[in-house]
């Protein structure tokens, strides 16, 4: 019985455990869409993710601290005055070798030494109006590091140096990459620093600087500066592809996880139900198929199983044969005479205890083993078998009985067949007393 209702449990839930395992592959099959899609929009619209801009404005960088410079600070005179924010005009003269004007936009407001992060720059545009007559104009990116630079010396922070073209008379906008930057010939004369700290380095920008060209003519120089943009990304490439490989990584890995766990989960169910499929199988050859009690194997283990939990009880065989039961085939056909075998079956289940084994020993007989039971008990036992048999409607065929043999031992090494044997003995005398009756098996009884 305890199968049966874990088979219809299984029934019910196996449904349910595919459907489960369908929506978990739908939501699977989602999420695997979905980044998908995030991968295919996070390379379409990179830009647009990654990239920040900073505008640098004469509005915007009002309140910032600013520096017009000339040669004038090492021997020249050059006159340079400045004519506004990101405005400054200058007369180059000779005195210094290499005369040059300048302004200097400090990016961190106060002149002091934690700048911008521009490891990630991507562009840096200068739109200016120049009027004068140099083909070139300098641009120079101060980094400060402390393994070289001091708060105390201007000179000290990392030069790093461009120059381009100039429109004289016109507004321009010239655009330049990190690579177009090099560290200045003479930052590095003068510091001669250790290789690794001769190469461009963006990490802590504390100043722009835009000054004339290198070949600038001796005369009037002017700039206006309109806009300085500045466009950096919060990761480089290399980091951006990196992140979406790696959650390409997690998700192949909670796919393999995924998988395999189904397949434990699978393997774990087919056993259970391999598991089950056997002992329904081992359960179906102890039963009799008609009447679904034991049969003789089913009732012959149970013994040794009974007899082996219960060593000192008393062992008690209770052997039934239905009387006249050819009789009955004869008249009413083997049908009705397999209906009269179950309803009998039935008769019996329902008449002795829990823990009593009830079987069908062959033909119309049956057998009940019943443990810790006295002989007087054995025998009201019976009785009342007997007189719900006798009492029991079985239809067309009208009143039916049955003769039953009981043999009682306290020998815990006893033997069913011995058992039943004895108790045959007590059946063939109740029948030779009149059937319909009960006999306890005694040694003077003689067999069949």
């Amino acid at each position: 019985m305890a199968l049966r209702i874990k088979g219809l449990q299984e029934t019910f839930t196996e449904p349910a455990g595919r459907l489960a395992r369908l929506l978990a592959n739908v939501r699977f099959e989602l999420a695997l869409l979905g980044l998908l899609l995030l991968t295919a929009a996070a390379v379409i619209w990179q830009d647009q993710i990654l990239l920040r801009t900073t505008h640098f404005t004469p509005a915007s960088t009002a309140s910032n601290s600013h520096l017009v410079f000339s040669d004038a600070d090492s021997g020249g005179k050059t006159v340079v005055r400045g004519t506004g924010p990101l405005a400054w005009s200058c007369d180059l003269r000779t005195g210094n070798p290499y005369p040059y004007c300048g302004y200097e936009l400090f990016v961190d407001r106060h002149r002091g030494t934690h700048g911008l992060n521009l490891t990630h720059m991507r562009t840096l545009a200068i739109s200016l109006m120049y009027e004068g007559q140099a083909t070139s104009f300098r641009v120079h990116l101060k980094n400060f590091d402390p393994h070289y630079s001091r708060a105390t010396d201007d000179d000290t922070p990392k030069y790093l140096r461009v120059e381009a073209d100039t429109t004289p008379g016109k507004w321009q906008t010239t655009r330049f990459v990190p690579d177009d930057f090099g560290v200045a010939d003479w930052w590095l004369r003068k510091y001669k620093l250790a290789p690794q700290y001769g190469r461009p380095q963006f990490d802590n920008i504390t100043s722009i600087i835009i000054e004339t060209g290198s070949e600038a003519p001796l005369g009037p120089h002017a700039f206006r500066i309109k806009d300085i943009e500045i466009r950096t990304a919060i990761m480089s490439d290399a980091q951006w592809y990196s992140l979406l490989l790696g959650l390409w990584i997690l998700m192949i890995v909670a796919y393999l996880g995924y998988r395999l766990s189904n397949l434990r989960r699978a393997l774990s169910e087919r056993r259970t139900l391999e598991a089950l499929a056997l002992r329904e199988a081992q359960e179906a050859a102890r039963h009799d198929h008609l009447t679904k009690v034991l049969n003789r194997r089913g009732i012959t283990e149970r013994f040794e199983e009974l007899r082996r939990a219960r060593r000192e009880a008393a062992m008690t065989v209770i052997l039934i044969d239905i009387d006249h039961f050819k009789a009955l085939n004869d008249s009413f056909g083997h049908d009705y005479g397999d209906q009269v075998l179950a309803q009998i079956a039935g008769v019996i289940s329902r008449n002795v205890r829990g823990v009593d084994l009830v079987a069908r020993w062959g033909g119309e007989e049956f057998v009940v083993v019943c443990a810790g039971i006295d002989r007087r008990g054995a025998q009201r036992v019976s009785e009342k078998i007997r007189e719900c048999i006798e009492s029991f409607d079985f239809g067309e065929g009208g009143r039916i009985t049955a003769s039953f043999g009981i043999h009682w031992s306290n020998a815990p090494e006893t033997e069913l067949s011995q058992m039943v044997a004895l108790a045959d003995i007590a059946l063939y005398a109740a029948k030779a007393g009149g059937r319909n009756c009960v006999r306890l098996h005694r040694p003077t009884m003689k067999a069949a």
